[in-house]
């Protein structure tokens, strides 16, 4: 700005500009763990949770990373043993902790997979059951049935069918009910499933499989009291002689004529003369050549009365005349066991049912328990039988009318009905204190019909009676409504209506019910009360109950409840002998035992019942001792690395089945196939298919491959149900959306499979399918961030511990980030140390499983495995790439990262104990000394030896990197300087940018870099350089596009590697003469 009036101004150029001091390094770490951990402050460590999987986080301490992922978890066996190489082991995690025990910071990325997930079992996962559930245990539950044997004049206790399969029973008229097929005659049966439909259908029903047909009846209704005879006669096919008068008998006073005056009469003509009859809620039926005659509560009196009328017809029947009692259930506790017996006031005839009501005495006891995830327990909850309500009430709280009736509080309503039938249903107290219901929005103010009449009844105080109160209106408005009610002085209650809302509210000052009925009109409708409300309940008698109680939500089984897991949970099925495999056919997959000539011309309907034949030594009998068959198959669990190791039998020797091959008729598929025999078995809660019986099974689930894609006798490994892999929770799987043009399965959901196929069309199975999830979502995880591409988050050094299939991944990310990273690689644990090996896996020979992946900024270490110690002092086995880290931090600390990491100086290793490698048969951790072969071996292979030198201890010895031809660049030193090189000049051609582009700037941005790197030369870095930066580099031409250009020429510094003394050896005086 220009002065006008006398002043000083002042202006500064800033012309520091200088190249920052090289910072210490910060390794990024790709890792592992599972979900959800606690840290050690009893707390989630949120680190581990899923909504911060695959996100970049940094840590500055031990404790902050533990605090955010928990200690380092490494697998032990039930014995205590440390379980090495375990794929849940948190290696990642381990090798950033042991990073800042001497660094001041740590980026990570955790995968979103659950470690946890892959442990090995047989039991499928199960999700978490909400807190407040409530459970009726089928395993501890007394139905409390009783049968009368009027002949022995004792009541015996009889165990129901309990049945839950929704396949076993079909809704009736709103009653669950058994299907015909479900049970044997005469049998008792209890169905399962509050949630039917119906005006009742969350009772549960006691019903009886009928004497004379395959039909089920509840208990104590008409059509099974019809069921039970009220009188047997005794004499077999008897016959009635004519005579004159005819034979009759009375029964209910209605006179039968049995008999005839010219013919004789037998037993069908007798059933059809009673039947015709027409008595009332009398009937009679031939069973076992004898009669019977069945009554109902519709029988005058509830009863049969029988007498001869003219000749004796009775004795002839085996009859005696006399009064009978029609069969009845009924319900009371052990104190009131009913007088059923011949010599009491009223006999019951046999089949008659007492329902005992109480725990003590063998009675019912219902079994209801609540979850608590807080303890993570089942509690029994106190849940006492009563037939209605009031008595509920009363015998919960007497003297306040159940105003002190705690909410949560259960009961169990038998007789629901109030028909004296077979069932029950639990309750709850939805709420504590005062009842208090408000009706809906009345359609207006003057809602009613005047002469309307209801009733109210109400509980009280003291008594389990109920009183009930007459009302009419007389007027049409909800106010009138109220004050009709007021007036008859109901002293357990009140009401009011709010002429606004148009509701009328009513309140049981003590807690008690309050039922109303219409007696004319349709008042209490009118007043808004309909079982929308919470809290009010329709009847049998079609009244309204307004009440604190509430039907009981609860699921039910024999062993405890679980949910279905949540959308995308693992389960690894760590059986290696189950195994399920069909046959391609002519017409399609088929069961194995079901194809009895397939392509090889073997009856398959020969070979083992059990399947597969699983042993670790060649079979030479199928398992039930029977001699093999052409076509068997054998299951070598001998060797669990290759699993499945198939061979088929043919007919004189064992064949190998090529797993790779997919083409051939004696080659094999890898696929999901079917669960079970059909879609209506639940994957998460039904019993587990067995395998015997899908050999017998054609059934395949809709995502089955096409078999016409493969020649006829091709196996088909299925997947989904064999075990050894890890498979996927799927919910609503099978569905529209999915499989929009076939007939869907009853059950959805499904376990498909995860851990997926190699690249030759084989499986990854036991260890190596668990390793295959964590890998993927390891690279998932790192080629799916942005944050970590971003120039803000400076890290220099990137591994991924324990997984050596991530190298690809980490040099794509250094490249994205400018190569100004060094990547440290792993070599696996079970590499053996054999030069064979060794070579294999480094030239990626079978271009399956070795190293693929060849870079100048990539250093690759070996032994695989280290041995050291946890945080809690346990013994464990760690990738190479943990003592590596350590050693390129502990180097960097005491000098630059220009210089070798590696030998006595700096790269000692004080991370491990010992180094080593993982027997891949035996899983047992081998030490050894990495000798001077072995590490010739390795050299060649560009693989960095960590060795264990006399005197001296572990230390890395060696420092090539992974660089495809021989230069500079083959040496981690360099590939590091470069590293740092690309790194601050990036940071000073930021500077420049947008600078006039003339000697001026050229000169600046000259004398800064050559300052940088002559700071290198000082420090060892370089041995020499040039810097051109002038219009030799720069013509018009570049500078017309807005280009500069800096050519730099280094001499980087090289690291002694291989020192030679020759020694010569002379006679005395020799030297000396060599001096002259």
């Amino acid at each position: 700005m220009a002065l006008i009036s006398p002043g000083l101004q002042l202006s500064v150029t800033d012309e520091s500009q200088y190249v920052p001091g090289a910072v210490g390094s910060v390794p990024l770490v790709i890792l592992a763990t599972a979900q959800d951990k606690t840290n050690p402050a009893g707390a989630t460590a949120l680190g581990t949770t899923k909504a911060n999987a695959g996100k970049l986080q940094a840590y500055a301490s031990q404790r902050e990373l533990v605090s955010a992922f928990g200690y380092p978890s490494f697998q032990q066996s039930s014995a205590g043993t440390a379980l090495h190489g375990d794929e849940r082991n948190e290696y990642g995690l381990m090798a950033a902790y042991s990073a800042l025990g001497i660094g001041n910071r740590v980026y990570a990325i955790r995968a979103d997979i659950d470690l946890a997930q892959l442990e090995a079992t047989s039991n499928r996962p199960t999700g978490t059951v909400a807190d407040g559930t409530y459970w009726l245990d089928l395993l501890d539950t007394n139905w409390g049935i009783n049968e009368w044997d009027a002949s022995a004049g004792v009541f015996n206790t009889v165990t129901p069918a309990v049945i839950t399969d929704a396949l076993q029973y079909t809704n009736v008229g709103g009653i669950n009910t058994p299907k015909p097929s479900v049970g044997e005659i005469g049998s008792y049966a209890v169905v399962l499933n509050p949630a039917g439909t119906g005006g009742f259908s969350s009772s549960v029903w006691y019903t009886f499989k009928k004497l004379t047909s395959n039909a089920w009846e509840v208990v104590g209704s008409r059509p099974w009291q019809a069921d039970h005879a009220t009188i047997r006669g005794t004499t077999s096919s008897p016959v009635i002689a004519s005579a004159s008068p005819a034979a009759a008998i009375t029964i209910n006073g209605t006179p039968v004529t049995v008999g005839s005056t010219s013919v004789t009469k037998s037993l069908a003509d007798v059933v059809t003369a009673i039947n015709a009859a027409s008595i009332t809620g009398v009937t009679a039926r031939a069973v076992n050549s004898k009669l019977e005659i069945l009554a109902t509560d519709l029988a005058t009196g509830d009863e049969v009365v029988i007498a001869d009328s003219a000749q004796t017809p009775l004795a002839t029947l085996g009859i005696v005349a006399g009064t009978y009692k029609a069969p009845t259930a009924t319900y009371g506790s052990y104190v009131a066991i009913p007088a059923w017996r011949s010599t009491d006031t009223t006999p019951r005839p046999s089949g008659s049912v007492f329902f005992k009501t109480s725990a003590i005495g063998g009675g019912a006891d219902i079994v209801i328990k609540k979850y608590s995830a807080g303890t993570g327990t089942w509690t029994t909850q106190a849940a006492p039988l009563y037939n209605h309500p009031n008595n509920a009430i009363f015998n919960l709280d007497p003297t306040a009318g159940g105003f002190n009736i705690a909410a949560g509080t259960l009961y169990v309503r038998y007789d629901v009905t109030d028909g004296t039938v077979g069932d029950f249903k639990p309750y709850y107290r939805r709420v504590a204190g005062a009842t208090k219901i408000t009706g809906n929005a009345a359609a207006s103010v003057n809602p009613f019909t005047v002469s309307d009449a209801f009733t109210i009844t109400v509980t009280s105080i003291g008594t389990s009676n109920l009183t009930t109160y007459s009302i009419t209106l007389s007027s049409t408005g909800l106010a009138n409504f109220a004050a009709a009610i007021q007036a008859a002085n109901i002293p357990e209650l009140t009401v009011s209506a709010d002429i606004t809302a148009k509701t009328i509210t009513l309140t049981h000052k003590y807690g008690g019910d309050i039922t109303l009925t219409n007696v004319t009109g349709t008042p209490v409708a009118d007043a808004g009360f309909d079982t929308t409300i919470a809290g009010v309940q329709a009847n049998a008698a079609g009244a309204f109950e307004l009440t604190n109680w509430s039907p009981l939500a609860y699921t039910y089984s024999v062993n405890e409840p679980t949910q279905d897991p949540v959308d995308g949970t693992l389960w690894y099925y760590g059986s290696a002998t189950d195994v399920d495999i069909m046959i391609n056919t002519t017409t399609g997959w088929m069961g194995y035992k079901n194809e009895t000539n397939d392509a090889r011309g073997y009856n398959l309907s020969l070979t083992d019942d059990n399947g597969v034949i699983v042993s670790a030594s060649k079979p030479t009998t199928q398992v039930s001792g029977s001699a093999l068959a052409a076509g068997d198959l054998w299951l070598d669990t001998s060797d669990l690395e290759n699993w499945p190791a198939l061979y088929r039998f043919s007919s004189t020797t064992w064949v190998k089945i090529d797993n790779t091959d997919q083409i051939g008729q004696n080659g094999i598929i890898f696929a999901d196939a079917r669960w079970g025999t059909a879609g209506t078995v639940d994957p998460v809660s039904g019993s587990l298919p067995t395998i015997t019986d899908l050999l017998s099974s054609d059934y395949l689930d809709l995502d089955a491959p096409d078999y016409r894609l493969y020649p006829r006798g091709t196996l088909l490994f299925n997947t989904r149900r064999s075990g050894y892999n890890v498979k996927r929770f799927v919910s609503n799987y099978f569905s529209e959306a999915n499989f929009p043009d076939d007939s869907l399965p009853t059950v959805a959901n499904a376990w498909v499979s995860a851990s997926g196929l190699k690249d030759n069309g084989s499986m990854y199975a036991g260890h190596q399918a668990q390793r295959h999830m964590v890998v993927s979502a390891l690279k998932a995880a790192l080629d799916g961030n942005t944050a970590v591409r971003e120039d803000q988050y400076a890290f220099n050094l990137i591994a991924a511990p324990g997984y050596q299939e991530l190298i690809a991944n980490m040099v794509a990310l250094n490249n994205d980030r400018q190569n100004t990273a060094f990547i440290i690689g792993d070599t696996p644990f079970r590499l053996a140390p054999n030069t064979i090996d060794l070579i294999n896996w480094s030239n990626n020979t079978d271009n399956a499983t070795g190293l693929t992946t060849n870079d100048p900024y990539l250093g690759v270490y070996y032994p695989g495995a280290a041995q050291t110690n946890d945080v809690q002092g346990n013994t464990i086995v760690v990738p190479a790439s943990h003592v590596a880290l350590r050693t390129f931090l502990h180097s960097d600390n005491i000098s630059y990262q220009w210089f070798a990491p590696a030998g006595t100086r700096r790269g000692l290793v004080d991370n491990a104990n010992s180094v080593g490698y993982i027997d891949a048969m035996t899983g047992e951790y081998n030490p050894i000394g990495v000798n001077q072969g072995l590490r010739d071996s390795l050299y060649e292979n560009k693989i960095n030896p960590i060795t264990n030198l006399p005197g001296i201890g572990l230390v890395v010895w060696g420092q090539k990197t992974r660089n495809p031809f021989a230069s500079a660049m083959d040496r981690v030193n360099v590939a590091r300087l470069v590293n740092y090189i690309r790194t601050i000049l990036a940071s000073v051609g930021n500077g420049f940018l947008f600078e006039p582009n003339d000697k001026i700037t050229r000169d600046q941005l000259k004398t800064i870099i050559s300052g940088a790197v002559n700071d290198l030369v000082s420090k060892r870095g370089v041995y020499d350089y040039l810097v051109v930066c002038d219009d030799s580099n720069n013509t018009p031409t570049r500078i017309a596009r807005n280009e500069l250009y800096v050519d730099i020429a280094i001499e980087p510094m090289k690291d002694v590697e291989f020192i030679y003394i020759p020694i010569r050896l002379y006679n005395p005086g020799g030297i000396k003469q060599l001096g002259a």
